[in-house]
């Protein structure tokens, strides 16, 4: 398992700039391979300017990156996760104006779209930059063999600064550990040639043994708490510029610059708040609301409850919504496992007739005292920021329940999911009782 075909360059790694150069030329080919869009730095669909005899081939394509075609593996349709089309591994050490030919070819008709530089970049790379990943990563299980004890020490030095000491710093991402487990062959390829168009480093300066052993301590990372998740999901749904620390886009949204009716003295920023377009009961249009309350415009997420997270994510940054820019990958994440597997039933725990909560409030008054009120005070009026906790607990009960199971964005109170309903109802039952004035 620990033979593999190393680039040439490897082997004379101290030899000069020239092969410093040719490293940075295969590594750049590599992130070409991956997403050439991204590299570039241009739009995915920005080629409609161009003539319709310049855009066929895999180029013109529906999905043009070279990595859905041929895979991570870079043996295309015989590969561990098989793609569409046949494997470039034949092509490593072959000759590389045969591959810049096939480049231009009708088939690929790369060169409509790239540059001279960027095609020898992916020559460089398909002829001298593969690896054989089935030397590293089983094809059946994706294990890696590697020391994961040995990749401990590269990990920690070389990647957590970015992506941190447990693989979750950074939320443009999934947690590494589930990344490097649902797809090695791509966590492989990245580390040997950098992310398109980001700033994570090219190691290629490393042997790739020690790669996979890095790649090994990486599928022993910690996994991200679906729960954890789930309850950010609920913050960004209450207002996600306040949970992210971002600025709302300017101006009103636009569907809600679309309805004939709205608020006067709603603020634009507000108009991009998830409830403020689906409500606290998560019924948007069909929903309920406290007397004098705002009345969501729009239809609801909750028949969107026990549905796949990833239909969401695609909502998400569709026309209607926009907020593809605006949320990070992991923000998208959250929210969408909130909307599948985070919404509560609030007639449960709310009578809309009397809008009081189905508790009894002196079985919540010890547990208020030890949960809530060394934040909020014994009379719910020591945060001078919000509202007394009595008044938000009758005049908004859906906000108030929405919050304590997730938490307020950008504070630091804690969702309380893991308290049994009975005992929220009561606690929510007592606020209720608490003085509603300042």
């Amino acid at each position: 398992m620990r033979l593999v075909r190393l680039v040439p360059a490897l082997l004379g790694l101290f030899a000069g700039p020239v092969l410093a150069e040719d490293l940075a030329t295969i590594s750049r080919g590599g992130r070409l391979y991956d997403n050439f869009h991204l590299e570039l730095q241009e739009h995915a669909r920005r080629i409609s300017h161009l003539a319709n005899a310049r855009v066929g081939g895999a180029a013109g394509g529906v999905v043009n990156r070279c990595v859905e075609c041929h895979g991570w593996d870079y043996r295309g349709s015989a590969g561990a996760t098989p793609t569409p089309a046949r494997g470039i591994a034949a092509l490593d050490g072959g000759s590389p104006a045969k591959v810049a030919a096939i480049l231009g070819d009708a088939t690929h008709n790369h060169a409509a779209l790239l540059e001279p530089d960027d095609i020898e970049a992916l020559v460089q790379f398909v002829t001298r930059g593969q690896i054989d990943m089935a030397a590293f990563i089983d094809p059946k299980t994706g294990a890696v063999d590697g020391s994961p004890e040995r990749g401990a020490l590269i990990y920690q030095t070389i990647c957590a600064n970015c992506h941190g000491t447990d693989g979750q710093a950074n939320d443009n991402m999934p947690a590494m550990r589930d990344f490097a487990r649902a797809n090695p062959w791509h966590a492989l390829h990245s580390m040997l040639n950098g992310h398109p168009g980001g700033s994570m480093p090219s190691l290629r300066a490393l042997p790739a043994s020690q790669l996979a052993d890095t790649l090994a301590y990486i599928q022993t990372l910690p996994s991200r708490s679906a729960i954890a998740s789930i309850v950010r999901g609920g913050r960004l749904y209450d207002n996600w510029m306040k949970e992210t620390g971002r600025a709302a886009p300017e101006g009103v949204h636009p569907a809600y610059a679309a309805l004939p009716a709205k608020p006067a003295d709603l603020k634009p920023s507000a108009t991009w708040r998830c409830v403020e377009c689906h409500g606290w009961d998560y019924r948007g249009k069909d929903g309920r609301t406290a007397e004098g309350g705002h009345r969501a415009p729009f239809g609801g997420v909750r028949g969107l409850a026990g549905g796949a997270p990833a239909a969401v994510r695609k909502v998400l940054d569709n026309a209607v919504h926009r907020l593809n820019g605006q949320l990070s990958e992991r923000d998208k994440t959250d929210l969408a496992n909130f909307v599948t597997a985070g919404q509560v039933d609030m007639a449960r725990f709310i009578d809309y007739a009397t809008w009081r909560f189905r508790g009894d409030p002196p079985a919540g008054e010890p547990f208020y005292h030890t949960i809530c009120a060394g934040c909020h005070g014994a009379d719910g009026r020591a945060i001078r920021t919000m509202p007394p906790l009595g008044r938000m607990a009758n005049e908004d009960p859906l906000h108030a329940l929405h919050g304590i199971y997730n938490g307020h964005p950008g504070e630091s109170m804690p969702p309380l999911r893991a308290v049994p309903d009975e005992v929220v109802a009561a606690v929510l039952a007592y606020a209720q009782t608490l003085p509603t004035r300042k």
